[in-house]
């Protein structure tokens, strides 16, 4: 159990905690990756087909003290052989608060408005350079809204309580090259004193009907784009294989 003095201080700086705080450091400092797949990877080469689309991010869980730059924006593509369109699902009209739980979430939402889940990882960086030390493991929860085009990231954990944030995200037009179609993107992140997140996932499930891919190509690629507040950015980059029906 993390201490509790030590928590009551980590839980004002999770405060300003949102998915494009998933990176801690500079693009020098940071093993930065980009997590993707598309299940079932067996699929037409022509007709889009509903999907489970996972999508996530992870990085280094060393802290080195005094050296990190908090991200900017968080921005992850994805290929063109995949779609997004969240005019399948009803949208959740309320903006929630953080700390508000994940049962009471739901409940203020019309059913088929929560697209999937994940988790994430919150960790407390020590004094000086040294693996950090975990903080939560917030569960993660995607909500369709509250408008067309708009998401909620919504996390929840005991441990953090009133300080799990919820993080708004949109889904765009990638701007990453020819072989992607839309993107994550997540504009703004404040800063976070010495709390990061090390891991942070979800899965829009195929029941929730809006993710669709294809197999025209014969890998699907993801591509994420952090830009730090220093104003260094770094990329990651994945490829799933997928088969053709």
């Amino acid at each position: 159990m993390f201490p509790k003095s030590r928590l009551i201080v980590a839980l004002g700086l999770v405060l300003a905690l949102g998915v494009s705080s998933l990176a801690f450091a500079t693009a020098a400092l940071n093993d930065a990756k980009v997590l993707g797949k598309v299940t079932p990877k067996k699929l037409d080469p022509k007709i889009f087909k509903k999907v489970n689309l996972f999508l996530g991010v992870e990085n280094s869980s060393a802290h080195i003290n005094g050296s990190q730059s908090n991200p900017a924006s968080e921005y992850i593509s994805i290929g063109k052989n995949v779609k997004i369109n969240l005019k399948k699902a009803p949208l959740c009209p309320v903006t929630f608060s953080n700390g508000t739980p994940t049962a009471s979430a739901k409940a203020q939402c019309p059913p088929g408005s929560v697209l999937g889940s994940g988790e994430a990882e919150v960790r407390s960086g020590p004094a000086s350079q040294g693996d950090s030390t975990l903080v939560a493991r917030p569960v993660v929860t995607v909500f369709n809204g509250p408008t067309l085009g708009e998401l909620q990231l919504h996390t929840y954990s005991d441990d953090l309580g009133a300080a799990s944030p919820t993080v708004p995200a949109r889904v765009v037009k990638s701007t990453a090259g020819a072989a992607y179609g839309q993107a994550l993107d997540v504009p703004r992140a404040p800063e976070t004193g010495g709390i990061m997140i090390t891991k942070f996932n979800a899965t829009i499930t195929k029941s929730a009907g809006v993710a669709l891919a294809r197999c025209r190509a014969k890998k699907i690629p993801f591509l994420r784009k952090v830009t730090y507040k220093d104003g260094t950015s770094e990329t990651a980059i994945l490829k799933q294989r997928c088969r053709r029906t």
